[in-house]
């Protein structure tokens, strides 16, 4: 017996199935430029179908080259563990991402046996298979010879790698297509049938030499039998093998299918057909690949037994959540099950409908691509699930239900025809609520961002909260639904409340907006935070955790700004578009109209603002000529320095743009000014950035910035002296350095007054790391103007540590000799 053989028979004693293990398997090599197609002698396979993901083990002929070199040319593959063959040894090595190839172990060929005897728990095919697809999650399956990173290049290199040669069949369709245009959905039927020809051909699936390469009408027909589709009728029809003869040609010529995992081609598939024209023409919506693979990933369904899960997607779109839930259900499988049990028990236990006919016939295509080997079975009902009582009952036979339900409110023309309307205005609101009423396993739904804060969603926070033990939110960037800027969040529930439960566990994730590339690319998340929460009996919805949460804890008895500054919106009129004038009218007040583009501290060029009372729908009747900060109720940015506030001493409007803030008792101005820097500081600007929406201030957030206790006088002093230099009108007495400065000194007294630990102050100066603050001169984070580790802002500015030169020994003292003595006398 050779040493293929005998690695063959070891790893079927280990519990591979025989069909798992393949001899001369060959992958396209997505890792490298070329894409070159790479060949191993043998490989072994958690699951059938073989793919990047399944892979367990292959085995090399070490033919004399450097194996390090060897072993990264096969990275691609997938497999973590690779076998090279020397002339009388076989050594295993660890397959790595990014780092160098690691050799776990040598033997002779005599004791392969023994070898994998030693390791069947680690090296079973389960074992291997929770690690891939399990171990990434938190308290996931590990083992420490796989690498966690080799997955997810594999995956990002074969999506744009796909979805590259995709785009090419298609140019070359339309090609051919001269001036005419193609219906989608004559194209997306004809590319199903290209793809699932291709990936029968490359995985070499005897069902392939039932028609001719070379004749695409041949390949069609065979394809439409294998998989029970008919035939593609319409004006098309007759002339589809020559539209596509030129795009079969390029497709078969792109880099094999043999190791891409069916799900990547059904989300490729569905990425790159599902475009804004389409979405357009059709209504059809879609969820990202990577929004669906956190949710589902985040359902844990591998605690469950799979015979108990009955998942269900209302509103399937794309149908994205039913191919993921697809391949997160089958990895749960036993291993022994053929693909045809496999598939028998996935149709009846993953189901989904949708209202649109087109994109009930896209996720059944794409269900049939992540499927493969099996024939048809899939189908997604078309259904109006408002209608009636359909939605309560179609989720009430099921138990994990996923959904990426309209953001739209019903129309009028709704609300007369749908019972459920007359509950909610909001259809994600109902849709999250019908699915609570059947208080199933677990949820993920994908929802608009005012989910996590905003009133409207409060009930249905509160019910999560009472049914679930383990809640998690994701909030999103703009752009993650590419044609939709609808800001998004998901929740995921699961792990339902026993009565003696008493505690809940939170989760909170985001991607910002730096991050969103990477994030669908790789699905990797900027930041998370977790708690464990008692459970009161009045349930206060409170889902999120917000960013700096320790800090906002810290400062929960701190005042409010709501105690010392009563905070109102500006002027509104009737007709906006008149209320405000270049040139003063009778009638007309100066004021400040636009905050678009103010700075801290500094007012903006006031205009005339209309004050004729019939002419103001609101504020009109605030204390104008009294003394007060005006703020901007705008957001100035989207980062971390969002809010600008200034003196007004002068009894200047404001237009809705604005906060007006009026002292709740009487206040001089210098104590006046001092708030303006509380309002400007790092506090306040990190409270709203972190509780507010991307464009506006809500009064109630900004009553509840926390303030100092106790404004100090030196605050006042740097605030009047910083407020002469912004304003002063002299172009000789100081320098933007000298502002910046000053600033410096009152953002350390304002963090002094709020008495925090350095942990806390530190993680809140942090907070603004890249971000441009709204100042008349250049401003500078402090860990770079003042790069003093292990000090507060205001130890760092005072002057009294001097970190410059051989300050440790000038610090720490060696210990005189009588006391070292002393001290050894007591050690020993």
């Amino acid at each position: 017996m050779n040493a293929l053989d005998h690695i063959a028979s070891a790893a079927q004693r280990t519990g591979y199935r025989s069909e798992a293990v393949v001899t001369d398997y060959s992958f396209a090599d997505v890792l490298a430029e070329d894409n070159q197609t790479r060949t191993v002698g043998l490989a072994a396979f958690t699951r059938t179908p073989p793919s990047y993901r399944s892979a367990a083990l292959a085995v090399v002929q070490g033919e004399g080259r450097n194996a390090l070199d060897l072993v990264k040319e096969h990275r691609a593959l997938g497999a973590p563990l690779l076998f090279v063959i020397e002339q009388d040894s076989v050594t295993v090595w660890e397959v790595r991402s990014e780092a160098p190839p690691r050799a776990i172990e040598t033997v002779s060929l005599n004791g392969i046996d023994d070898l994998f005897e030693r390791n069947r728990t680690s090296w079973h095919p389960d074992a291997i298979h929770r690690a891939k697809s399990v171990g990434a999650s938190e308290g996931g399956y590990q083992l420490d010879f796989v690498d966690l990173g080799l997955m997810p290049a594999i995956e990002s290199e074969i999506h744009v790698k796909l979805g590259r040669l995709l785009v090419e069949t298609l140019d070359l369709s339309r090609k051919a297509l001269q001036d005419e245009a193609l219906d989608a959905r004559t194209l997306f039927r004809v590319v199903f049938r290209l793809l699932a020809a291709k990936v029968l051909e490359d995985r070499r699936h005897p069902y392939s030499s039932a028609w001719n390469s070379d004749d695409l009408s041949s390949v069609l027909e065979g394809i439409e039998t294998y998989y029970s589709l008919g035939n593609i009728d319409g004006h098309w029809s007759d002339r589809l093998s020559t539209i596509f003869d030129s795009a079969w040609r390029n497709l078969r010529a792109g880099i094999s299918f043999s190791n891409v995992s069916s799900e990547d081609l059904a989300f490729v598939y569905e990425n790159t057909l599902i475009t804004p024209e389409t979405r357009k023409i059709f209504g059809t919506h879609s969820t990202p690949r990577q929004v669906a693979e956190f949710v589902v990933g985040k359902l844990e369904l591998h605690k469950h037994d799979p015979e108990d899960l009955r998942i269900y997607e209302p509103f399937a779109g794309a149908g994205v959540f039913l191919v993921s839930a697809l391949r997160h259900l089958r990895d749960l499988l036993p291993v022994e099950w053929s693909d045809q049990q496999r598939h028998d028990f996935l149709i009846k236990r993953i189901s989904g409908d949708e209202v649109d006919p087109f994109a009930c016939e896209v996720a059944t295509l794409s269900l049939i691509l992540a499927d493969y080997p099996n024939h048809n079975g899939w189908h997604i009902n078309e259904a109006d699930l408002f209608a009636g009582s359909a939605l309560a009952d179609r989720i009430d036979g099921n138990n994990v239900i996923l959904c990426n339900p309209p953001f739209e409110a019903f129309t009028e023309a709704e609300k007369g025809r749908y019972e459920i309307a007359g509950t909610t205005h909001s259809k994600a609101i109902a849709a999250l609520s019908a699915a609570l009423d059947s208080k199933p396993l677990a949820i993920g739904f994908v929802l608009p961002r005012s989910f996590i804060l905003e009133k409207q969603f409060s009930e249905q926070r509160r019910r999560i909260e009472r049914l679930y033990g383990s809640v998690e939110v994701l909030k999103l960037p703009d752009g993650i639904f590419g044609a939709s800027d609808v800001e998004t969040a998901a929740v995921v529930a699961r792990d339902l409340r026993t009565t003696e439960a008493k505690s809940i566990l939170l989760r909170s994730s985001e991607v910002t907006e730096r991050d969103r590339s990477a994030f669908l690319k790789s699905g990797n998340i900027s930041a998370g935070r977790s708690v464990v929460r008692d459970i009161e009996d009045d349930l206060s919805g409170n889902l999120w955790i917000p960013p700096l949460n320790v800090l906002w804890q810290y400062l929960e008895d701190n005042p409010k700004l709501g105690d010392v500054l009563k905070p109102s919106l500006g002027l509104q009129w009737f007709d906006q578009d008149q209320g405000r004038s270049d040139v003063e009218k009778p009638g007309f007040r100066p004021g400040f109209a636009n905050a678009r583009h103010l700075q801290q501290y500094h007012a903006p060029k006031p205009m005339w603002l209309d004050f004729r009372e019939d002419h103001v729908r609101r504020a009109f009747n605030h204390d104008w000529n009294s003394p007060k900060l005006i703020a901007s109720a705008t957001r100035l940015s989207r980062g971390a320095w969002c809010i600008g506030a200034f003196t007004d001493f002068e009894g200047v409007l404001c237009s809705q743009q604005f906060f007006g803030l009026w002292p709740v008792e009487d206040l001089s101005q210098a104590q006046l000014a001092a708030l303006s820097a509380v309002l400007n500081g790092p506090v306040a600007n990190a409270f709203l950035a972190i509780n507010s929406p991307k464009d506006r201030f809500r009064v109630s957030v900004l009553r509840n910035i926390p303030i100092p206790a106790i404004i100090s006088e030196k605050l006042t002093e740097l605030t009047s002296d910083y407020l002469e230099l912004v304003l002063s009108t002299s172009i000789f007495n100081e320098t933007d350095t000298d502002r910046a400065a000053l600033l410096a000194k009152i953002d350390a007294e304002v963090m002094r007054a709020y008495n925090l630990p350095l942990k806390l102050e530190r993680q809140l100066l942090s907070f603004f790391d890249g971000s441009k603050r709204p100042v008349v001169h250049p401003w500078e984070h402090w860990d770079d103007a003042y790069p003093v580790p292990g000090l507060s802002l205001s130890e760092r500015l005072s002057g009294r540590f001097n970190a410059e030169g051989d300050w440790v020994r000038t610090v720490f003292k060696p210990l005189p000799d009588a006391e070292i003595d002393l001290l050894r006398d007591y050690v020993n």
